[in-house]
């Protein structure tokens, strides 16, 4: 049976890259319909061919700037909200202000939304970031969350107001918190650029993929089509007030990942040096047991196989 038959579904980021690969799959789940809410600086339509479905409707709204009667109407009916739409990382730096009107300011919205129309249940999509440290063997949802970004205090805040306006209705909810999710479409318009696309790109052009630092650095990565799968099981799921991470559980170095982007993409060049950045002897690795334990999530795709995917499909829209 298909998980979502008959659901109307509210994906807020719908144009973005977790968010756009979210939408194809509930339409692969034979959703009623989806509702995307998205501002578009940061997605982008091309990313997602199934706005062309009839079932499938783009409300294009800025979050926390004002309220609107079309994304209130939206709600009107619907079963479950997916909130990944945020300000990101990067951004936080420049304009600290934005992050905070839309991930907090915004987001509280949306929340008091839900609530007021009953919504069965809202997914909100945190970060690692959101722990606030740097450097630990683990992440474990049970640790103290220290953010020490604006990012990271913005979804953290995300986090406590999604408890805050639970404990007054009958709303679901969850938290799942992402560790580096990456895949095909992963950049679109202003969006982020990983590490991963950064450098095929380079390899594209051939262009030596680049090392800050020496390399040791270790990072979580998780394949986008698992990190979405892990999304969709946690809206499905029986629990409420509950956070969990979604990440491989398995941290790589860049070191070895350049080696696996390398032999993905038969690039013969030895990597370029750089100077050592922020990131510099820095471990970031989640702890996956309570996913995998409480809805027996675990990831499918391995690194290898994800990077080839991913590298094919630059290959593809070269």
């Amino acid at each position: 049976m298909k998980r979502f038959q008959g659901k109307k579904i509210i994906v807020t980021g719908g144009c973005g890259f977790i968010g756009s690969h979210l939408v194809r799959q509930l339409l692969n789940e034979d959703a009623q319909s989806i509702v995307i809410i998205d501002s578009l600086r940061y997605g982008d339509t091309n990313n997602l061919p199934e706005l062309k479905n009839p079932k499938v409707k783009l409300f294009q709204f800025t979050l926390g700037l004002e309220k609107s009667a079309e994304v209130e109407s939206a709600f009107q009916g619907a079963d479950f909200l997916f909130h990944l739409a945020a300000e990101k990382h990067n951004q936080s730096k420049d304009s600290p202000e934005n992050v905070i009107i839309a991930n907090i300011v915004g987001t509280n919205y949306l929340y008091e939304l839900a609530v007021k129309n009953n919504l069965k249940k809202v997914v909100f999509t945190s970060s690692l970031y959101a722990y606030g440290k740097m450097n630990c063997e683990n992440f474990n949802e049970t640790d103290l969350a220290h953010p020490t970004t604006v990012y990271g205090v913005s979804k953290f805040s995300g986090e406590g107001l999604l408890w805050h306006h639970l404990k007054k209705s009958q709303t679901m909810g969850d938290v799942v918190r992402y560790f580096f999710v990456y895949g095909p479409r992963q950049f679109a318009g202003m969006g982020y650029k990983s590490v991963i696309i950064k450098n095929f790109e380079r390899v594209q052009q051939g262009l030596p993929p680049v090392i800050f630092g020496d390399g040791q650095q270790t990072l979580d990565y998780i394949f986008v089509d698992d990190a979405v799968e892990a999304t969709i099981q946690t809206m499905l799921s029986q629990t409420s007030g509950e956070v969990y991470n979604v990440g491989s559980g398995q941290g790589y170095s860049v070191n070895d990942l350049i080696q696996q982007m390398r032999q993905v993409s038969a690039c013969n060049l030895n990597p370029e040096m750089g100077p050592a950045d922020w990131t510099h002897g820095s471990r970031r690795v989640g702890n996956n047991g309570k996913i995998q334990k409480m809805m027996g999530w675990s990831p499918k795709v391995s690194l290898s196989e994800g990077l080839a995917k991913t590298w094919s499909w630059l290959q593809e829209s070269k």
